[in-house]
């Protein structure tokens, strides 16, 4: 047993398996489905299962580049219909996040109930974002990133379980009708369209090895581009910010040269439902180190001001695309998990809705919650 709790391999399949028979599991009609893997990590993380660092940038990669050829579609139209929504939604969530964790770090960690550091780093665990995580640590000294550092892990499976929670129930809560909301959405893209004097059908092979890889090479390069932010550094999109623009728009194009990268929807769900179940596992098993012991010191704190910052940003996201603009839920679920960059959160709506199309909203709010998350990281870590 020693020897296959050192296997690599071994653990993240067991935690996946783990994960889907726990995900099966219900409860007055409720399931967590493939993210129970997130539950099953985390269980085996706190006794001390590791994983490779690669583990995490793979299996992420892997997912992000499969939405993005899945959702590609679409894409086109849904920036021409909501391009400009999608620009302020991203901005404005991030910003209420981060004004939201400063009232928190100045409240009560002004009266000394816990670590303002440890608040600063609920705000990128809150909206589960790992390079505005790094636009905190840039600079500071290792004391402070240390603190930082945990208040962020602290945060984060509560961010992912938060968005997950509420892409499951809400659309029970309200009893929305998803076939109804697909049909608006198509609607709306069909109603971009027909300004068009022909529609070019792209053909879509099975499956492109080269079409695929080439989002990837694509999305890394752009991803370690650096965005000049003037008197803040520098900062980059990363992975899921890189890859997922990639590939959106390698697919919306069909065909690059000889390579094929409009691909079947029955393959590219397949590899996204794989490695969307070793992603979470991953994010479990590394948050389990030490999570508990972090959790019972100042976590039920952390865990309030997580929730008080997670939801406020939604329920803003949800005021301007339902309550403002009246859009499908469709987009507006790919939207929210854009605003919160919650990659888990994006693979729950696609499972909760049945439809890959929630990832245009996502491909194109994320970008600029991404941004709006790193300037604010950068400014709340001069203010606290």
């Amino acid at each position: 047993m020693g020897a296959l709790l050192e296997n690599n391999l071994f653990v993240i399949s067991l935690a996946v398996l783990v994960g889907i028979l726990f995900g099966r599991l219900e409860i007055k009609g409720f399931r967590f489905g493939i993210s129970g893997a997130l539950f099953a990590g985390l269980l085996l993380g706190h006794f001390g299962v590791k994983v490779p660092g690669s583990y995490f940038v793979i299996s992420l990669a892997l997912f992000v580049a499969s939405v993005g050829l899945m959702a590609a579609k679409d894409i086109g139209g849904v920036v021409k219909a909501h391009g400009f929504k999608f620009v302020v939604v991203g901005f404005l969530m991030a910003t209420v996040a981060a004004i939201l964790t400063y009232i928190g770090a100045r409240g009560l960690g002004g009266i000394g109930v816990v670590d303002p550091r440890y608040i600063e780093g609920v705000f990128t665990g809150a909206l589960t974002s790992s390079p505005g995580l790094g636009a905190q640590l840039e600079g500071v000294t290792e004391d402070v990133g240390i603190r930082v550092t945990i208040g962020h892990s602290v945060a984060y499976p509560f961010g992912v379980v938060m968005v997950i929670v509420f892409q499951e129930l809400w659309p029970r809560i309200r009893n929305i009708d998803l076939e109804e909301e697909k049909r608006k959405f198509k609607k709306s893209i069909d109603g971009v369209a027909s300004g068009e004097s022909k529609k070019v059908t792209k053909e879509a092979v099975t499956f492109s090895v080269g079409g695929f890889v080439l989002a990837l090479v694509l999305g890394g390069i752009l991803g370690e581009i650096p965005i000049p932010l003037g008197p803040l550094g520098t900062t980059k999109l990363g992975i899921t910010g890189g890859i997922l623009p990639a590939a959106l728009a390698v697919g919306y194009i069909g065909k690059i040269g000889p390579i094929n990268t409009r691909m079947s929807h029955e393959v590219l769900s397949g590899i996204r439902s794989l490695t969307l179940a070793l992603f979470l596992a991953v994010v479990g098993i590394d948050g389990g180190a030490g999570f508990l012991e972090a959790v019972i010191e100042s976590g039920a704190v952390l865990v309030l001001i997580t929730l008080f910052v997670g939801m406020g940003t939604i329920a803003v996201g949800m005021l301007l695309l339902r309550g403002l603009w009246d859009l499908d839920w469709i987009v507006t679920a790919g939207a929210i998990t854009g605003g919160m960059t919650s990659t888990p959160g994006l693979g729950a709506a696609i499972k909760v809705t049945e439809t890959e199309d929630v990832g245009a909203g996502y491909g194109s709010t994320y970008p600029f919650a991404l941004l709006g998350m790193v300037i604010f990281a950068k400014i709340l870590s001069i203010l606290i």
